[in-house]
């Protein structure tokens, strides 16, 4: 309703107003609607006036019927109403909301000469209903007016429609600003309250609008790209996930500028092509506001109007500063889930850092990494990194979702690009690659010991993906070289310590001939043991090493404690051993101790000697099976006697290949079967062979059931000893 577009003490100042001009030209005023309802109280005594603006009046009904035929006026008029000679002032104005037309109505009057012509004409004709009767009196009891005078009472109403229009208008300015800032307050209140996310909002944002018929707001997805994620009004949904690019119809145009721009009357304008593709038939106008935080455009709100609309220009001002906000608000929006999502990723972030410091092993890591990197994507379809292998003429792969003859290619371009160089040519840390096949991939360097030792790629679905987490994925990259720097320092200074290790192991045995070759036996024996029991590689480094320590003196190995700890503990273990051995009791000791124990006890005597006994705390299951190994070991080593005199010197290795391809022939093993037993004849765990053929160790076990039962063998152990059999036949 009409009243509730002003505050009562406006409606009154306007009223004093009326009532002023009423006195000065001593005329009835009545300001009314296009509908003829009063906006104030009329400034008229006359019971003709009173019946206007009595409810359901016929004689309201009447006179407005009369009125409307000058509904086009723009300026005011001296008008004859329903009695000829009988004249009123009719003075249009515009409605606050420039939407409809007002009207202030003066009268009545006469011209000079006139007043004697009408009551002649009564007297002749006759007044045949009341109201004519009441305007005819109203008439005859105003003055007559020279043409003169009643253009000087012509001007001033039509001041006075001025001055109601001026002071109508700021009323309803002040009090739409103060209605749409308390909607947009309540629906940000609401919003930070309930936390809900700007779709759920843009809707009612919408509303906050007197001319917007379609409001929606389309997000930046690439470079020069975007994509109308949030729309509302009649008519819009085929603009829903529609997707443009920057010049592209009006749209196109606003993304290229970053000021709002706006254009009107556009219905045959070719840019409008856009929208009728999309199903909006109706339109007249669209402004388009940019959203941007800093240097960076996020996305482009934009508001279509249908028709053309009379607004006040003061307003619009208003609405646009008000559309502005808006905007402000889904930048803020946009830049607080942005956050959010960065911390979401953070948190595992610094969780698998935890466990990347402790795994301690390059291939474990590399695994980490791309498993990491999927979790910090939020479309993620695939990852690989590409690592450098040891002797730098290799390359291993680590990947998720990628195919396999995909990935090869793709490692082989990157150690093209990257690798062979060995320094990081990504200027910013990060570079966005396309291959062949279209896909996007933004690719880190994986730099530690000097050089770009590999390369960890995540395929993205769109520039303004990689946007959002090129940090995070750059922080994982950085986190991951820092690791395998720490890795690769610690196992250089493993290989030193080592070195420095078998150098004092030398120089302990000189002069002691006997003891060295016994000490130099156990070490053969704990290799040729490690690779028949199936012994993991570190566990055999760490027996070897301990094995050396036990021939220095105390005060050298308390000076290798820190370097050699867990050799020093399995040390003192074997030496708890040795006391022990003999006495009465359950005692429960390591597996590399009893290890150790068993090798040293078989190295200082004869084997036939060291069969027929038992040592305090190692388990029969293990000592029987060290027997069983040196009586292959034995047998082995008595063929190879035997086959010695025109042949050349026994190779192992050659053996050992002879073996396998004997072995293959004869069970008839897969290609994948026989690089399974060449990794277990080397003493490869299940773990390592997994690492090694990037396979998973459920699928080892199956090859290594397969094997086997094609060789008739039940363990490890029986398939090395039948391999060694065949290598030297």
């Amino acid at each position: 309703m009409i009243e509730k577009s002003w505050a009562m003490d406006v409606k009154k100042t306007v009223e004093e107003i009326q009532h002023t001009y009423a006195e000065f030209t001593s005329l009835s005023i009545l300001i009314v609607d296009s509908e003829g309802r009063p906006l104030v109280k009329p400034s008229a005594y006359h019971p003709f006036f009173k019946k206007l603006v009595e409810p359901n009046s016929q004689t309201g009904e009447h006179f407005w019927q009369e009125v409307r035929h000058y509904a086009g006026l723009t300026r005011p008029a001296l008008c004859d109403l329903w009695l000829p000679g009988v004249k009123f002032i009719i003075a249009p104005f515009k409605s606050p909301a420039e939407d409809s037309i007002y009207y202030v109505i003066a009268g009545a009057l006469i011209q000079m000469g006139t007043k004697e012509l009408l009551e002649e004409e009564a007297s002749r004709t006759g007044i045949y209903d009341e109201d004519r009767k009441l305007l005819l009196d109203l008439a005859l009891e105003a003055d007559e007016l020279s043409s003169e005078e009643a253009e000087v009472w012509r001007e001033k109403i039509g001041k006075l429609a001025e001055t109601a229009e001026r002071i109508l208008r700021s009323a309803y300015r002040e009090t739409y600003v103060r209605s749409r800032i308390g909607d947009l307050q309540e629906i940000l209140a609401t919003a930070r309250k309930e936390r809900a996310s700007v779709n759920d909002a843009f809707d009612q944002f919408m509303n906050l609008s007197s001319s917007a018929d379609m409001m929606g707001y389309a997000d930046k997805i690439g470079t020069g790209e975007y994509r109308i994620s949030r729309i509302s009004g009649e008519g819009a949904l085929g603009l829903q996930n529609v997707e443009f690019r920057e010049g592209e119809g009006f749209l196109g145009q606003a993304a290229l500028s970053d000021k709002p721009m706006q254009w009107t009357d556009i219905q045959r304008d070719p840019r409008s092509f856009f929208l009728k593709q999309h199903g909006v038939s109706e339109f007249y106008g669209i402004r388009c506001f940019p959203v941007r935080v800093g240097g960076e455009q996020l996305g482009i709100l934009f508001v279509v109007t249908r028709k053309k609309a009379q607004t006040d220009a003061l307003l619009r001002e208003f609405e646009d500063m008000l559309i502005a906000l808006i905007g402000e608000y889904i930048a803020s929006g946009t830049l607080e889930a942005r956050m959010e999502r960065q911390i979401q990723r953070l948190r595992p972030l610094m969780e698998v850092t935890r466990f990347m410091i402790s795994a301690q092993n390059t291939q474990r890591i590399m695994f980490m990494l791309v498993d990491m990197s999927l979790s910090l994507v939020w479309n993620p379809s695939s990852a690989i990194i590409v690592h450098e292998s040891t002797n730098g003429q290799k390359v291993q792969i680590v990947s998720r979702g990628i195919a396999n003859d995909f990935a090869e290619q793709y490692a082989r371009d990157v150690a093209k690009r990257v690798l062979r160089e060995g320094q990081s040519s990504y200027s910013m840390g990060f570079e966005l690659s396309q291959t062949e096949e279209g896909q996007l991939m933004i690719e880190y360097p994986i730099i530690y010991a000097g050089k770009t030792r590999g390369v960890l790629a995540v395929s993205l679905s769109s520039e303004q993906e990689a946007e959002e987490c090129r940090e995070v994925l750059l922080a994982l990259a950085t986190m991951g070289s820092i690791i395998l720097q720490s890795v690769h320092d610690q196992q250089q200074l493993g290989l030193q310590n080592e070195r420095f290790l078998r150098l004092m192991y030398t120089s302990a045995k000189v002069g002691q001939d006997d003891q060295g070759k016994k000490m130099d036996l156990s070490l053969r024996l704990l290799d040729e043991y490690a690779r028949y029991s199936g012994i993991t590689t570190e566990e055999a480094a760490l027996l070897q090493r301990a094995a050396m320590l036990s021939v220095l003196d105390e005060s050298a190995k308390r000076e290798l404690n820190e370097a050699f700890a867990e050799e020093i503990t399995v040390l003192k273990e074997h030496r708890t051993m040795v006391e022990n051995e003999g006495q009465a009791g359950s005692f429960s000791y390591a597996r590399p101790a009893q290890i150790l124990r068993t090798v040293l006890y078989f190295a200082e005597l004869d084997e036939e000697t060291a069969s027929r006994l038992h040592l305090t705390g190692v388990s029969p299951e293990l000592f029987n099976h060290f027997r069983k190994f040196m009586a292959v070991r034995h047998t082995v080593q008595s063929e190879v006697v035997l086959s010695d005199g025109s042949t050349a010197a026994f190779n192992p290795a050659e053996a050992e290949e002879r073996g396998i391809d004997a072995i293959v022939k004869e069970f008839g093993l897969s290609k994948r079967e026989k690089e399974v037993l060449e990794l277990v004849v080397r003493a490869s765990s299940n773990k390592d062979i997994a690492a090694k053929l990037f396979i998973s160790e459920h699928t080892v076990k199956n090859h290594l059931t397969n094997i086997f039962n094609k060789m008739s063998v039940s363990d490890r152990a029986q398939a090395i000893a039948r391999v060694f059999n065949r290598g030297i036949s």
